[in-house]
């Protein structure tokens, strides 16, 4: 894999097929591996490319907690982006990474064809008490290593993840235990617990003119109400749910992920993907 120096710190990524540029980035749990349904579907007609994050090995792991940031893993995509000479591209980013690819769409919306933002907002319902729990995991990360996060895993936005498809929760769950537990104490200090809530970029998000498609599991019950807020506030927003779905829904709803994805694609590179149209005054059907 080839590597290049973003933001100070080395990043491991992966670029793949011809086309129009398709940048996904990773959650907290994951990895760039954990694209890899995603890539073989879309490197056909897309030049895909995957990363992984400061702190995910073989990429580099800061010391200090403040270098992963969200603004600072925002930096990373955009000099990425740079790197590859790339002048637009669409971002897909789940959780973390979808947090990264919306940030990214609000600070650099002319760097973007379009946004996929799956499973976004976790901890915007109480912003302290999210950062108290992700104090907490990184404490017992840092004790137990990765194996003190094994309740995460079996927690319930994952529990149908492995009920339905256990071979591929298996992987998963062994990719996962192959992190660095000081990246992820660090990103559960710097990112997860220290990021805005969604709730708090209402302004951000209805000034935000890029084309967005927002998917949650129906079962990732802190994603709901954030996803609905997104979706009433991006002017160009769609929302798709997955039935009985948890958090890593590209994993555990691959088809319907993709599907999902490759019509949202194809309807922006059509100009189909637009504000609602204006009122055409009839009503009739609401108000009789």
């Amino acid at each position: 894999m080839p590597n290049v120096c973003l933001d100070d710190c080395q990043i491991e990524y992966d670029d793949t097929g011809s086309g129009l540029p398709l940048i996904f980035c990773h959650e907290f749990a994951g990895s760039m591996e954990s694209w890899d349904l995603q890539k073989s579907y879309f490197s056909r007609r897309y030049r895909v490319i995957s990363y992984n994050a400061k702190g995910y090995p073989p990429s580099s792991i800061p010391d200090d907690w403040q270098e992963y940031t969200y603004d600072h893993q925002v930096k990373v995509l955009l000099e990425l982006l740079n790197h590859l000479g790339i002048q637009q591209a669409y971002i897909c980013g789940l959780s973390m990474g979808a947090y990264t690819a919306l940030q990214f769409g609000i600070n650099h919306p002319n760097r973007c064809l379009g946004i996929i933002s799956a499973g976004v907002g976790t901890g915007s319902a109480d912003p302290k008490r999210f950062l108290k729990e992700s104090e907490t995991r990184a404490s017992l990360l840092e004790e137990k290593g990765m194996n003190g996060m094994d309740s995460y895993l079996a927690g319930a936005t994952r529990i149908r993840f492995k009920a339905k498809d256990p071979l591929g929760w298996e992987v998963f769950s062994n990719l996962f235990h192959l992190h660095s537990p000081k990246g992820s104490a660090n990103t559960l200090r710097g990112f997860q617990g220290r990021r805005p809530g969604i709730f708090s970029l209402q302004k951000e998000l209805e000034n935000l003119n890029v084309p967005l498609l927002v998917i949650y599991g129906d079962e990732d019950d802190p994603c709901i109400e954030p996803s609905l807020f997104i979706k009433r506030n991006v002017p160009r927003c769609g929302l798709a749910v997955l039935p009985q779905t948890g958090h890593a829904c590209n994993l555990e709803e691959p088809a319907s992920f993709n599907y999902l994805v490759a019509e949202f694609l194809a309807n922006t590179e059509s100009g189909k993907w637009n504000e609602m149209p204006e009122d055409s005054g009839d009503n009739w059907a609401i108000n009789r």
